[in-house]
């Protein structure tokens, strides 16, 4: 979710303009939202102090390492865009809504996740793992304990979540002025969600393949071959895809699209996520992509569907199928031109 509106606390003309620490001006920004009753803030609380952790705690660990970061950031992730300072914190939430997200402030982009997000993400990764285990020991991670690879799952599926809210701050998303709101009309939100995520994905894939992310699959695995260290990370990357949106699809009751969403369908968002995988692998890091044809994905996601009850996934089938109809084929013509306007600027 993003705040599609600058954030402008009020001021006191008497009192001196002094630089607050973003884990203020947080709360400051929260405590507002609560108190004007802003219903989409309602479910979201305050933030969790990670400092106070044990410094190996998971929490603390993915608050330090999203902070480093976006305390790095080049020319080259923003695209030249003017960013300002931005900072990531977790924060509680009600009813175990798992979420994410961000917004601007005068002062900073905030970038947020709630604990049970957090939280989702190491129950299914353990799950994941107890319910494939010869093969995440064989194919994946020969050396490595069962948690040691749940974490590194997190920080993979943690990582696909921040960088599509990060990267609604780089393409203007939150900006008041949408140039293509006119051409792309009620489906802009789609088409900006869908580009959040392949803008996250390359950022996130790059990471991992030619980045720090690399020796942090290194060390946490024991791999050290170079061809079976990049299996292990493309594995993880695409079973961490269909994870995240089989859960964030998961007791959702939709059998065909909404205009009026903000998001995509999920089928629509794994589609589009795998293709923007499969673009980063053959144009940027010369990775073999037979694993789009080799029934790979339809393991991957066998797996991850899974995890869920049956009650869970009671409209699947039916969505799906409303995709594969010709029902659906001028909204997905849509949202493809909405998609590329937003992408390229083009008309």
């Amino acid at each position: 979710m993003c705040s599609r509106r600058l954030y402008r606390p009020a001021r006191d003309d008497k009192l001196p303009n002094v630089m607050v620490s973003p884990e203020i001006a947080l709360e400051r920004f929260l405590h507002e939202k609560h108190s004007r009753g802003e219903t989409k803030y309602a479910k979201i609380g305050g933030r969790i102090a990670v400092e106070d952790l044990q410094p190996n705690h998971l929490y603390r660990f993915l608050v330090d390492w999203m902070n480093r970061q976006l305390s790095d950031i080049g020319v080259n992730s923003t695209g030249g865009r003017g960013l300002p300072p931005l900072h990531f914190d977790l924060v509680r939430a009600d009813n175990e809504f798992a979420s994410a997200h961000v917004f601007e402030t005068e002062e900073f982009g905030f970038i947020v996740a709630t604990q049970p997000m957090v939280d989702e993400m190491l129950r299914l990764s353990q799950r994941l793992i107890a319910q494939n285990l010869a093969f995440m020991h064989l194919q994946i991670a020969p050396s490595a304990t069962s948690l040691e690879l749940a974490h590194l799952l997190v920080l993979v599926q943690f990582c696909l979540v921040t960088s599509h809210e990060y990267s609604h701050l780089v393409r203007g998303h939150l900006d008041d002025y949408q140039p293509h709101a006119v051409n792309v009309g009620g489906l802009l939100y789609q088409a900006q969600e869908l580009d959040a995520d392949g803008y996250g994905i390359y950022h996130e894939l790059e990471y991992f393949f030619k980045g720090g992310g690399r020796q942090i699959f290194s060390t946490c695995l024991r791999i050290s071959n170079e061809r079976a260290l990049q299996n292990s990370i493309l594995s993880c990357f695409l079973l961490s895809i269909m994870v995240q949106y089989c859960a964030r699809w998961a007791g959702k009751i939709q059998i065909e699209s909404d205009d009026r969403a903000e998001h995509p369908p999920l089928p629509i968002r794994i589609q589009y996520s795998i293709l923007f995988a499969e673009m980063w692998c053959r144009e940027v890091g010369s990775i073999s992509t037979l694993w789009m044809t080799d029934g790979t994905l339809s393991q991957y996601f066998g797996a991850a569907a899974r995890l869920f009850p049956l009650q869970k996934k009671a409209s699947w089938d039916q969505l799906v199928g409303w995709l594969k109809s010709p029902q659906s084929e001028e909204y997905q013509i849509q949202v493809r031109r909405g998609l590329d306007q937003v992408r390229t600027g083009g008309s």
